[in-house]
């Protein structure tokens, strides 16, 4: 009868012990991207939080630290200098921006910087206990009013591999080819501009350096002796009978040079990049008779000409550090302003 009661007494927490989960389950985790974009001229800042596989907007702040919403009890700050180094706290942990999580303390991050802006970019997770509420992008007011940040921009192209690119025609000329069709006319092959054009900011991508990876060592630096300088010339989307600048302050092509360094910490892997600003506009070929009254005539349909901005407006030098490529990898960025070149 004893026997009997234990079986049964067992029997009667069954259910209980059968549902009861296991000590170490783990707590359920959202995969995000922390994002900070800074200005090193103004110190201005953006924080932004996003769901890595639907690419939501979880959370933002115009500052370096994130403390609203789903973050109100669980806030997100930077503490990072010009160039994106630093530390980034999440919740009660703080980590190093670095690009191997067992240095970072348990995150993958990489940045990229100038002499006037840092972006970096910090894949983690979070629980998925916080009460997220996606933002509409809409609802989100620029941090940086009156000023275009190019580095979000790059690091996209880089990271996606943007490897579409123009054609570069090859009957690409300067000149105009005239062509005698009987007194007193001559047939002339040129471009001309369609309507205004729609001109747009394109940027190109470049890495002129070898990958440089730091090891044991405490810093160390991508400089010149590790870059090569690479000439960017204009293309098209399709053959052009000749470059126009159509009005643009734009040039031929563009020398990008390689006198600028990079530096990067302890078991960091740095490089040297290159953005090459173009403006891109939309021309049609046509041929035109030089006789009296007779106007162009098109031939063909329109395609877009990209041309080098002069002095390169808008691009320069930026440094990569965590998300290097190799040596003459080239990314394009159609992703810019519509408009002429602009800083």
């Amino acid at each position: 009868m004893i026997y009997l009661a234990k079986v049964l007494l067992l029997a009667s927490f069954a259910p209980e012990i059968l549902a009861a989960p296991p000590a170490n389950t783990r707590q359920a985790t959202k995969e995000v991207n922390v994002i900070l974009q800074l200005s090193s001229i103004t110190l201005a800042a953006d924080l932004t939080v996003t769901d890595r596989e639907t690419s939501e907007i979880l959370g933002h702040s115009c500052s370096t630290t994130l403390r609203s919403g789903a973050f109100t009890n669980f806030p997100i700050s930077a503490a990072v200098d010009k160039s994106g180094a630093g530390n980034i706290t999440i919740g009660p942990k703080t980590y190093v921006v670095h690009e191997n999580a067992t240095l970072s303390g348990g995150i993958t991050c990489y940045r990229l910087y100038n002499k006037v802006e840092a972006f970096v970019n910090c894949q983690t997770s979070l629980p998925v206990s916080l009460p997220f509420m996606p933002m509409g992008r809409s609802d989100i007011s620029s941090c940086f009013p009156g000023n275009i940040l190019t580095l979000k921009r790059a690091a996209a192209s880089i990271m996606n591999e943007n490897t579409t690119s123009p054609i570069t025609a090859v009957t690409n000329s300067t000149k105009k080819e005239k062509r005698t069709i009987g007194p007193p006319c001559q047939e002339v092959r040129k471009s001309e501009l369609v309507g205004n054009g729609n001109p747009h900011q394109n940027y190109y991508d470049t890495q002129l350096s070898e990958n440089l990876a730091c090891g044991a060592a405490a810093a160390c630096t991508a400089g010149q002796e590790l870059s090569e300088s690479i000439t960017v010339d204009w293309s098209a989307s399709a053959t052009a009978w000749e470059w126009i600048n159509a009005g643009f302050d734009v040039s031929v092509s563009w020398e990008t040079g390689n006198d600028y360094s990079c530096q990067a910490s302890a078991g960091q892997t740095v490089c040297t990049w290159y953005n090459t600003a173009h403006t891109a506009y939309t021309v049609q070929n046509a041929l035109v008779y030089e006789c009296d009254g007779i106007a162009s005539k098109p031939n063909g349909p329109s395609f877009v000409m990209f041309s080098p901005n002069a002095n390169n407006i808008g691009g320069g030098y930026y440094c990569v550090v965590g998300t290097c490529r190799y040596k003459g990898a080239s990314y394009w960025d159609k992703s810019g302003p519509a408009g002429g070149p602009q800083q």
